[in-house]
């Protein structure tokens, strides 16, 4: 495989503006989110009384712990005088799952339909190539700006319950308040303010609850796991290009890389925190597309890591022994596979990359049955992790057994472009090809791509 290029989460992000630099009008609006929220917290009154739709979107995290939330709130007419226009704000938060809140940003919606050079310049800003125009709905704008976020960050981005992002930013200030760290401007505070209100609507209060943590099948479906497209910033590299002076796939890995490059990661303590939360974000990034046995995997893992406290020797020797920090430090060296079909999907930008990634590596594997052939890998599954008393009941043994044996009778246990382990339209089973039944896909998009440039045209008619 190429080089990867390093491409942080918001990098593209607009800096967090003081209220000094702001226009007007959005100073203006800030004031009106503040009063809403004011009166939400002081009357009890559920969000809904102050924003008529309100839509929220969360992606995986890259190899800095870092992930976007991205909202769509939009204000309730009856707040404002009859005959007046739709005020509607799209934000997103910059969150790093181990530490604190990134960056902010806040667009009005409204400078997105309009036709002069500022509508231009803001549309250019949010969607570069992917400007999809004036005079469009808020919802409309919301959606286009996730997918160009998807495509430049490289993350997977999925649409979760208010609760969800409620939780994730609370958790963020507590993190933030033990590390004596503060927010920054009256746009970031008003922000962050807009998750710690109540709803009302039963389809955001769905709470986000991890599975009892059990063992992958293998090591081989760790690794394609770890190459999914949403996985593809999920890495050392950064780390390891800093420490080791060269690109990624630029060296062969050796037993003393190995072991040179996990003392370097995991002798500091924030990078042992900081993989540790990414597991865990990851885990509940997938329980979102209800994807329950690849969590329960990462968590498994990340519990094996748990020895002791975070600055015990017993963890570090733990985590250098896991599978999972073994493999993404395989991940940055050249795993000597040859020369594969590639999947080319330029028009997917960065997260195009991580699907040809995946596509590579699990052609790899279906012609190998094992990892690249140039990787080293000590580790094995975790053993002995346990449940403790508390983690799960009896009942919720019976339902893991029980899914675990269905999920055996499943013929197809993710889909041939992505990876994915359920249908990204409804959280479903994946759908399979209606000719040879050899193949599943997440989406009728992915199915499409890979009769077309994955190669299946023809494999289908051989089968």
């Amino acid at each position: 495989m190429g080089k990867k290029s390093r491409k942080s989460t918001t990098k593209s992000a607009v800096s967090s503006r003081s209220a000094s630099k702001n226009p007007p009008i959005l100073n203006s609006v800030l004031k009106t989110l503040a009063r809403c929220i004011k009166l939400s917290d002081e009357e009890n009154l559920p969000m809904e009384n102050s924003f008529s739709t309100h839509v929220h979107s969360v992606s995986s995290c890259d190899g800095d712990g870092a992930y976007n939330i991205i909202s769509l709130f939009v204000l309730n007419p009856g707040i404002f005088i009859p005959g007046s226009p739709e005020v509607s704000v799209i934000t997103i938060c910059a969150v790093r799952c181990h530490d604190n809140i990134r960056q902010t940003m806040l667009m009005l919606t409204d400078h997105l339909r309009s036709d002069d050079d500022t509508g231009a310049s803001m549309r250019e800003l949010c969607f570069g190539t992917d400007d999809i125009g004036t005079g469009r709905t808020s919802a409309e704008y919301y959606h286009a700006f996730v997918e160009h976020k998807r495509k430049e960050t490289g993350n997977g981005f999925r649409k979760v319950p208010y609760q969800c992002c409620s939780k994730l930013v609370s958790d963020c200030l507590l993190r933030m308040k033990e590390q004596k760290k503060i927010l920054v401007g009256n746009e970031e505070r008003t922000i962050v303010r807009l998750y710690g209100l109540e709803s009302t609507d039963p389809s955001h209060l769905r709470q986000i609850i991890l599975p009892v943590p059990n063992p992958a099948p293998d090591i081989n479906t760790l690794w394609l796991t770890l190459n999914r497209p949403e996985y593809y910033y999920f890495s050392f590299n950064e780390d390891l290009y800093n420490f080791l002076k060269c690109g990624t796939h630029d060296l062969v890995i050796t037993s003393g890389y190995l072991k040179k490059s996990l003392s370097f990661l995991l002798k500091d303590e924030y990078r042992r925190l900081r993989l540790l939360a990414m597991l865990e974000h990851m885990a509940v990034w997938h329980m979102v597309g209800n994807e329950d046995e690849v969590a329960s995997w990462l968590l498994w893992e990340r519990k094996s890591m748990m020895a002791q406290t975070i600055d015990n020797q017993l963890t570090v020797d733990a985590m250098q022994n896991n599978i999972i920090t073994q493999l993404m430090v395989n991940k940055f060296f050249d795993g000597e596979t040859g020369t594969l079909m590639m999947l080319q999907c330029p028009q997917e930008e960065e997260y195009g990359k991580g699907i040809e990634n995946y596509f590579f590596y699990n052609q790899h594997m279906t012609m190998t049955g094992r990892l690249p052939p140039a990787f080293i890998v000590t580790a094995t599954i975790a053993e002995g992790v346990g449940i403790k008393s508390g983690d799960s009941t009896d009942d919720e043994r019976v339902v893991d057994i029980s899914r675990t044996i269905k999920s055996l009778k499943i013929k197809h246990t993710s889909c041939a472009v992505c990876g994915a382990t359920r249908s990204t339209n409804n959280g479903g089973r994946l759908a399979t090809c209606s000719s040879c039944e050899s193949v599943a896909y997440c989406s009728r998009e992915h199915q499409i791509l890979h009769w077309k440039k994955g190669g299946h045209k023809q494999q289908c008619s051989k089968i």
